[in-house]
Formats: structure tokens, sequence, C-alpha cells
């Protein structure tokens, strides 16, 4: 039976839900907070400690006055970090996407993300890895002072020996790249010739009501060894894979995250997020 458009309008009246079934769910909010990275050169760890002696002091006193747990005292990862895309033309950063590899001793994974401060449009792009053990992600990132850009991205592991330098490779990597029709013969490179060494701290928390969120502050250095590193960032995390956030939670947040950009002298305003940084570290790369 075929309904009339005026009886398809009735029915999504009375059923909700057909309306919001396409509605984008935010699994996870992340806030992000650039720091002065030549207050981590040499003993990075100390300085690490320091950190979150402060932010620790700045979360338990009034006005926030909250409760954490755990410490920044040791390095939770330690990964070579990569970005590809095509030299000079640039067309998967200038098309929103991000194609970064991971390397942490024998395991090697790659990551395709989209992000744009549209949650629709982040939202419908098909990320879909090749990979049965690919894992898809939809989260909102938060960068100073308050912008919100909606990040789309699937992660997967790869083997030692796979290729990548062709633009053949992520698209098979991720079919949904298809769409874009890319010449699949243009050569990728790591952007800006630059592998990064990434240290990540983590495994502190702090109490925000019904949800607890995790810190975590990256170091990336130029190489394994350098005494300082070329970015630092201090990032907190909370999680919901219904997005039902309380008011208490998200308004606790933002109160928690315009007090750490108040962290004079350890927060660095005019710095370059990560992959800003890693464009800008060769600008000969793209033009």
């Amino acid at each position: 039976m075929k309904l009339s458009s005026l009886a398809v309008g009735a029915l999504l009246a009375v059923t909700p839900w057909v309306v919001q079934a396409a509605d984008p769910v935010t699994g996870s909010r992340e806030y992000k907070l650039m720091l002065d990275p030549t207050l981590f050169s040499g003993n990075a760890t100390a300085a690490v400690i320091a950190y979150w002696a402060d932010l620790e002091d700045l979360i338990e006193s009034p006005p926030f006055d909250r409760s954490t747990d755990g410490n920044l005292d040791s390095v939770s990862k330690s990964r070579t970090v990569r970005f590809f895309d095509t030299p000079g033309s640039c067309v998967l950063n200038h098309d929103g996407y991000i194609f970064r590899e991971r390397v942490e001793g024998t395991d090697r994974e790659v990551t395709l993300k989209f992000r744009s401060a549209d949650r629709f449009i982040s939202h419908y792009k098909d990320m879909s890895g090749s990979n049965s053990g690919a894992q898809t992600k939809f989260e909102e990132d938060i960068s100073a002072p308050f912008t919100s850009k909606y990040s789309h991205s699937t992660t997967q592991p790869i083997s030692s020996s796979k290729n990548l330098n062709y633009m053949d490779d992520p698209v098979g990597l991720y079919p949904g790249l298809e769409d874009q029709d890319y010449n699949l013969n243009e050569p990728i490179a790591v952007v800006g010739g630059l592998s990064v060494y990434e240290q990540v701290y983590a495994d502190a928390y702090v109490d925000l009501g019904a949800l607890d969120a995790e810190f975590s502050l990256t170091l990336w250095y130029p190489y394994q060894g350098a005494s300082t590193p070329l970015v630092a960032e201090i990032s907190f995390k909370y999680e919901d894979a219904s997005a039902d956030y309380s008011e208490n939670v998200v308004n606790r947040a933002q109160v928690l995250y315009t007090a750490m950009q108040g962290m004079s002298p350890w927060v660095a305003p005019s710095a370059l997020t990560k992959t800003a940084f890693i464009y800008a570290y060769n600008p000969s790369f793209c033009y």
C-alpha cells in the first residue's frame, strides 16, 4: 500500500523516532588545550607531575570544588605518529580529512578522520573501513576558547608490510573515499616529512557528577630521545554511548575548561593544534 504525502506527514508527526533516528549521537566530548612545550624540556615526567599538581589544586578548590582520582605520573603510550597527504595539493586536508598512521611496538594502525563544524555533514560521511577490526567513532572536539568541531573517524589495524605510497592506499582502506573521485595514482607522502614520537600521560580523572572525565597530556617530539617537545596538549574527555549528558556535567566541564585556560604560565594560547602544527611544519609541503 502506498501512502499519500499527507499520510506520511501525519505518520512522522506521531512517531518522532523516525526523525530522531538520523540525529547524530555524539558518543564523547573532548576538550583540548595547548600548553607551552618548552616547560616540559628535560625531565618531562617531573614537569607533567607539576602541571597535574597545579590542575588538581584548581579542581579541588572553590569555586569548582570537585574531586579527582589518579595521577599523570607515568607514560601510558609511546608511539610514532605520521600523517599522509598528497604533496603540493594536500587534497585530503583540503577536503576536511586527516589520514594518520600510529605505530607502537609491533602494532600498526591507521585512522581516517573527517571534521566539520556541522555535525550532520560530519556524521553523513561514509567512514567505513575495509578491515573487520575497524572501529568507528563520532565525537565532539572542543578547542579554546570554546570552538566545536565534530569528528567522524575510523581506526583499523594494518600489516607491517602495507605500503602507503599512493591515493589508492587510503581509498582501498576506506571505501567511502571512492565518492571523492580522487586520482588513485597520485602519490602520497608523510606530511612535512615529519615522523612524530608521541608520549601520552593518562589515568587521571575528575568527577563531573554523573560522569567522570579522563585527562591525557600528550607530548610530541621530533624523534625518540629528544629533550624538548614540539607540541604539548592537555585534554579531558567524557563519554556516553547515548549522548545522555546531564546539565550538571556539561556546565561543570565548561567551567573547568575555562578555568584551565587561565593557568598561566602553562597555557600557550597562540600555539597551533596538533594537526595544524603538522601541516605548518614544512610550509612547502602544501601549496
